[in-house]
């Protein structure tokens, strides 16, 4: 009988555990589209950065003009987020490559205004689990530009954001 205690008292303190586990662990999701001008924005980027929070941002690559930022759920808290989104796109002229200057790369320039990116006031609100934010980008505004060269729309050089 005292066997039988042990383990029916092992095993629902086992089962406990497992549950309390699983309850803390869960991930939380943002996902959307991001469309520029009416297009789908096609190999760009979106940061979501926590307002009123040291935790670090949180990213995602933009395919096909969809999205989706996915972390563990303390990573990716409950709350308002900044975001900031980037397209570089291919000029179609080569350049020389910052790492090794034997080599030619594609030269990109970013094409997302400002206002999108490091002015953004674009935001989120996230909570637990799954949710879904949808942009729709107009353009017009002054863009970043690479160092050294004026932002286009007159406004100073911002630097070009990664």
């Amino acid at each position: 009988m005292p066997r039988l205690r042990i383990a029916l008292s092992t095993a629902a303190a086992t089962f406990l555990l497992v549950l309390l586990a699983g309850c803390g662990g869960g991930t939380t999701t943002l996902e959307g589209q991001v469309t520029f001008g009416g297009q789908p924005v096609d190999g760009g980027a979106i940061v979501l950065i926590p307002q009123g929070s040291k935790d670090p941002a949180t990213g995602a690559r933009i395919v096909n003009g969809k999205y989706v930022a996915t972390a563990k759920a303390d990573k990716l808290p409950p709350g308002t987020y900044k975001v900031q989104i980037n397209w570089l796109k291919p000029t179609g002229k080569k350049v020389k490559s910052e790492t090794d200057a034997d080599q030619m790369v594609d030269e990109t320039q970013e094409v997302i205004p400002l206002e999108y990116n490091v002015q953004s006031k674009l935001t989120a609100e996230i909570k637990s689990g799954s949710n879904t934010a949808n942009f729709e980008l107009k353009p017009g505004g002054a863009v970043a530009a690479p160092p050294g060269q004026p932002a286009a729309g007159g406004a100073k050089n911002q630097g070009v954001v990664d």
